[in-house]
């Protein structure tokens, strides 16, 4: 995980990456005060979402098939700071290993990360500035991609909770 303190702006108080890590170059700009453009449009959302919705931590946003995202306001300052987190999907993590098994597009890998944090369709709208209507129609393909008949279903197909997974990996076994 990779942590970034910034303010308000966006502007980089502190970071946790080695200056020698390609991860670097990947989110902070070349004299490290400032996001990449491509990260800070999605941190920038998130830090708005805290401050609109008086919330403490942010929806988890995907930045790209490998990476997501949470900004997280910090308390103990006279100016408002977040602790912006930058984690990697890890080979067992449910999202990565759904994105492969399902062959997820990255605004499925949203809905369904959504899904997994509990949240409603009307949430899930609002959070993903898409139309509620939108959102029923990524339900359904997720449904369809899961094999599962509902939203419970497909969090237990997701989360491999069935133990169809370890089965079929004992099956192989044998």
């Amino acid at each position: 995980m990779k942590l970034i303190i910034v303010d308000k702006d966006r502007r980089v108080l502190l970071d946790s990456i080695d200056p020698s890590e390609h991860e670097l170059r990947m989110l902070l700009s070349d004299d490290r005060t400032r996001l990449r453009v491509d990260v800070d449009s999605v941190v920038e959302a998130l830090i708005d979402q805290c401050i609109q919705e008086g919330i403490r931590h942010s929806r988890i946003a995907v930045l790209d098939v490998h990476r997501f995202v949470l900004a997280t306001r910090l308390d103990g300052r006279a100016e408002v700071v977040f602790a912006i987190s930058v984690e990697h999907f890890r080979g067992g993590d449910s999202l990565s290993r759904a994105t492969r098994k399902y062959q997820l597009t990255p605004r499925e890998i949203e809905v369904l990360a959504m899904i997994l944090e509990g949240a409603s369709a009307a949430e899930t709208a609002n959070a993903l500035k898409i139309a509620e209507t939108t959102v029923q129609g990524y339900y359904k393909r997720l449904l369809s991609k899961t094999q599962s008949r509902n939203r419970p279903a497909m969090v237990a197909n997701v989360l491999d909770w069935g133990g169809s997974g370890r089965q079929q990996q004992r099956d192989r076994e044998r």
